[in-house]
């Protein structure tokens, strides 16, 4: 979930790209021919339908999951500061490893795919995209790396979006806002700004992504999905709508910051915005519901 800019080019790029991707992606889930489990992976105590804001699910969920990316997150930075290489392999790997059981979803379902080639075709095809996106991601830099990186975070962003309740979501991207903003200002994040390990952030390729002179998580790309799609499909298309353009906006207030500080949080800007622009056409435009 972080974000850093040397000067100004071809980072105006990926809220744009990212759109394309996922609103594709959303149209392939709205269709109702992917199946998918009723409760996301990171949903760990299951929201009742209807639940009051005072039920304790989405807070356990929220507080569930930001333990495990902080934890994850500051064992990974020891790994990177001891085995740097091991750290690459493990980014990449990642990487592959997402793209191939999202796509699998999601290919696989596309105009009922799976019931005219059969499924161990789809499987080498998906094998085929997911190893092509790893190489991209890993080898280049620029549009090719960028467009990998949001086809991947497109495709697992709109199944975890689609799956999460709606409680969970409000409070999970709410706390993201401030989450990110201290993990970059004095988290293991902050670290990444010393000069030591900013000459070897290329080696992260696959959980970072270089366009133009940004390196973007993809983390960041991730969450942006996950915020338009569950708005989606649990507030309708003009709050969804407005969300995506409202987190647009702030990733490129977010791009100003980058003028006078050196790492600034990717999430918190553009999360702010999509959530309360959001909420704002739902709560006041009653025919969108």
């Amino acid at each position: 979930m972080d974000l850093r800019l040397k000067t100004l080019s071809g980072e105006v790029l990926p809220p744009l790209i990212l759109t394309l991707v996922l609103w594709l992606f959303i149209f392939n889930l709205s269709r109702g021919l992917v199946l998918l489990e009723p409760v996301a992976p990171i949903v760990v105590v299951e929201e009742p339908a209807g639940a009051p804001p005072t039920s304790p699910a989405p807070y356990i969920n929220t507080i569930t999951l930001l333990s495990i990316i902080a934890v994850t997150g500051f064992t990974f930075f020891l790994i990177f500061k001891r085995y740097p290489r091991l750290a690459s392999y493990i980014s990449v790997g990642a990487f592959w490893t997402v793209s191939f059981l999202t796509l699998l979803i999601h290919i696989g379902y596309i105009g009922n795919v799976s019931a005219i080639i059969g499924e161990n075709l789809i499987l080498g095809i998906v094998l085929v995209i997911a190893t092509a996106l790893a190489f991209l991601v890993r080898k280049s830099s620029g549009v090719a790396a960028l467009a990998a990186a949001c086809v991947t975070a497109g495709a697992g962003g709109t199944i975890i979006g689609y799956m999460i309740p709606v409680l969970t979501f409000i409070v999970l991207v709410a706390s993201l806002t401030v989450f990110d903003l201290v993990m970059v200002k004095k988290g293991y994040l902050s670290l990444l700004s010393h000069e030591q390990y900013r000459e070897r952030i290329n080696q992260l390729r696959g959980l970072v992504v270089e366009v133009g002179d940004v390196n973007i998580g993809l983390g960041d790309l991730l969450f942006y999905t996950i915020t338009v799609t569950t708005t989606f499909f649990k507030l309708g298309l003009l709050p969804a709508i407005t969300a995506n353009l409202a987190m647009i906006i702030g990733y490129y207030l977010t791009l100003q910051l980058l003028k006078k500080w050196t790492t600034v949080p990717g999430l918190t800007i553009p999360l702010s915005l999509a959530l309360a622009s959001a909420l704002a056409v739902y709560a006041f435009i009653p025919q969108v519901h």
